[in-house]
């Protein structure tokens, strides 16, 4: 008898690493992209920090900080199935993010300029 229940822990044992490998392995296929979206995601979030930059007057600091935000945010948006209701809240957090990272000053010249705004989120 004891046999019997060792060799069955044993065979749930193998059975549970087997499955948890499987996981592995396609959880590291799913987060892997193709090496172009890379250089792609960088150009876009180049011609977003220079709408920007052409705007307001920037210290390093908001460079480094809002270069990486339109990096992630262009990485948001470059996942495939995305609904227009998931688009939309990615843009509210997005514009949340770059106002907190401005000043009063920066944050009224970019209302007055909505169409700038809307480039900078969307």
């Amino acid at each position: 008898m004891k046999k019997i229940i060792a060799l069955f822990v044993i065979m749930l044992a193998f059975g549970a690493t087997a499955n948890a490998q499987q996981k592995k392995a396609a959880a590291q296929t799913a987060t892997q992209q193709p090496a172009g979206s890379d250089a792609a995601i960088n150009q876009a979030a180049a011609k977003d920090m220079a709408l920007l930059s052409e705007t307001l007057k920037l210290t390093d600091d908001q460079n480094t900080m809002f270069k990486r935000l339109f990096q992630k945010k262009h990485q948001m948006l470059a996942t495939p199935n995305l609904t227009d209701e998931r688009k939309g809240v990615i843009a509210k957090n997005i514009e949340t993010k770059l106002k907190s990272g401005l000043d009063a000053d920066q944050i009224a010249k970019l209302d007055s300029n909505p169409e700038l705004l809307k480039k900078l989120v969307n």
